[in-house]
């Protein structure tokens, strides 16, 4: 998509505020007009230049300008106060204010106010948007790309229901212009090759826009409102949406995002449609736009704080294993190598067991050290009360990570961080709860059969891991307690001042995992925080007993 750049210093918008100044007050007369035009031919030159228009034009666009400023439209009363003149005058004008209307330099919104028909006008978005931008107005509707095209387009929906327009008017304007500009860009022509009716096309060309402008999602209760004169076609429109019946949604072109039990509001384009309609400019484009994912909480590497661990040594070869995997050229090597072979191109990790173990910093630490981007997956967020939203949810998270591959330079790390509820043993089906939960489970399965790319799940389980799940994960280490020497390393990252016969007293007495050490020194340091004492075994002691939590048959006992 084209970047917006200004052209130079904004003569136009300086060239708009000194006409409107001059004019302001001027007790506008025929005669003083003509003194004022004269006195200001290089600013009336500027403006009628970049908009296209003649003198007259340009110098009442300057003034309407100034009051849409406000965000008010203008009626005939307030030009008449603005430029303390006699309302006949202004009524004399109204040939050139309908010439601005035509052009599309102004808006006419007529309605009712206190029971009275009242006409008002305003500067459009797309001309107001173009002049602050310093950005020049296509002459004679030339535009530069075919995004000007679907900006002028969605500007025309925008701007149906405050002008007032029929939407047949709105189709017929809209189709006009496609088969004008079909010849010049392969987007416009792709569009009109479909052959939908008006309002699918209209539609389409909206969801053009909306992907285009960083999001992929359009309101479709606002578009509606905007498009549709009347009550029934309101009606009309969405029954034909919500029911399947558009030519869009028939042919895979557009579907709903997130549809809730009450029905979907929000419409999209198909992964379908993106790669027909924007196969050209399809990598510029996703990459000038943030990434937005869906159902996960995304971590870029450089804000990962890394930890240092200590593992036994049986867990530590493994990590260090997946360390090497994970390292950018060792990954290519081995995608290339699974492709060549036949098998799905995806590294699966399931690291299980004792709480407290370090199993979710590993998944932090492998994606800072490797620099990949890690999406967290948001196992709250997926499970819903609704029939059905959950399993679509997991869908989501699935499509959103395939989404995130293409988008980053290096493939990121989906994660699952305590997965319990997802992959432990399927039940018995005695509720619609139980039938929820192993339809995600199903789907879960499915995806991780196809799967591409790196996953980690973590889990606190040992036993409970449905059978079906174990095949699917190509790693799967179980992570136990940290053995005496490991504790005493432990100890002697966390608390520095310990020294080494005080480390080993604690670790040979005290079967604790690296995150109750961390509980224990935590609250060591806050009880001691006033206090500039070297550390105290005995009461390091007592809180490794109270970290036990009553459970007296985890305390080993004190060697003498």
């Amino acid at each position: 998509m084209k970047n917006i750049q200004n052209i130079g210093p904004n003569l136009v918008l300086k060239s708009i505020e000194k006409i409107s100044l001059t004019f302001k007050d001027s007790e506008l007369t025929d005669q003083n007009k003509h003194k004022n035009l004269n006195a200001l031919h290089e600013e009336i030159t500027i403006v009628k230049d970049f908009l296209h228009c003649n003198d007259d034009e340009a110098w009442l666009f300057s003034v309407m300008f100034a009051m849409s400023i406000s965000g008010k439209d203008t009626d005939l009363d307030s030009l008449t106060q603005y430029l303390s003149c006699n309302p006949f005058l202004i009524v004399s004008l109204s040939p050139v204010l309908e010439s601005l209307v035509s052009k599309r330099l102004l808006i006419k919104n007529t309605g009712y106010d206190m029971k009275v028909i009242a006409t008002r006008f305003h500067v459009s978005n797309y001309i107001f948007n173009a002049i602050s931008l310093n950005k020049p107005i296509p002459k004679n509707d030339h535009f530069e790309d075919v995004y000007e095209v679907i900006e002028r387009i969605n500007e025309m929906i925008c701007e149906r229901e405050k002008n007032n327009v029929p939407t047949e008017e709105l189709f017929t304007e809209t189709l006009d212009l496609l088969k004008r500009e079909s010849k010049n860009f392969a987007l416009v022509k792709s569009i009109l090759d479909f052959n939908f009716y008006e309002d699918d096309t209209l539609l389409l060309v909206h969801l053009c826009h909306a992907f285009a402008n960083d999001s992929n999602e359009a309101d479709i209760e606002r578009y509606i409102y905007y498009v549709y004169d009347s009550m029934g076609s309101k009606i009309r429109a969405k029954k034909n949406l919500f029911s399947g019946q558009s030519q869009l949604i028939e042919q895979e072109l557009v579907c709903f995002v997130d549809d809730s039990f009450y029905g979907g509001k929000e419409l999209a384009l198909t992964d379908k449609a993106i790669d027909i309609l924007f196969a050209e400019d399809l990598g510029a484009l996703e990459k000038s736009k943030p990434f937005n994912p869906k159902h996960c909480i995304f971590i870029a590497p450089d804000k990962i704080k890394p930890v240092d661990l200590f593992f036994n040594e049986e867990e530590q070869q493994q990590i260090e294993l997946f360390y090497n995997l994970l390292e950018e050229n060792n990954f290519k090597k081995t995608i290339q190598k699974f492709e060549n072979m036949g098998y799905t191109s995806g590294l699966t990790f399931l690291l299980y067991g004792d709480p407290g173990t370090g199993k979710t910093q590993i998944a932090y630490n492998l994606a800072k050290l490797t620099k990949r981007p890690l999406l967290l997956v948001d196992i709250a967020s997926i499970r819903d009360k609704y029939v059905g939203e959950s399993e679509k949810r997991i869908k989501q998270v699935f499509k959103t990570y395939k989404q995130a591959k293409d988008y980053y330079d290096k493939c990121p790390i989906l994660f699952f961080n305590e997965s319990d509820a997802l992959i432990s043993k399927r039940y018995e089906v005695s509720s619609s709860v139980d039938q929820m939960n192993n339809s995600m489970q199903n789907i879960l399965l499915q995806e991780l059969e196809d799967f591409e790319g790196i996953l980690i799940a973590t889990s606190n389980m040992n036993m409970n891991l449905d059978s079906a799940f174990e095949r699917r994960f190509l790693y799967k280490v179980k992570f136990n307690k940290p053995d005496t020497k490991t504790r005493q390393l432990i100890w002697r990252s966390k608390l520095g001042d310990l020294s080494p016969k005080e480390a080993q007293i604690l670790a040979q007495n005290f079967v604790l995992t690296g995150g109750q050490i961390d509980n224990i020194v935590r609250k060591y340091t806050l009880e001691n925080i006033l206090n500039d004492v070297s550390p105290n075994l005995e009461a390091l002691k007592e809180l490794c007993k109270a970290e036990y939590f009553g459970k007296r048959e985890l305390k080993i006992g004190f060697k003498k």
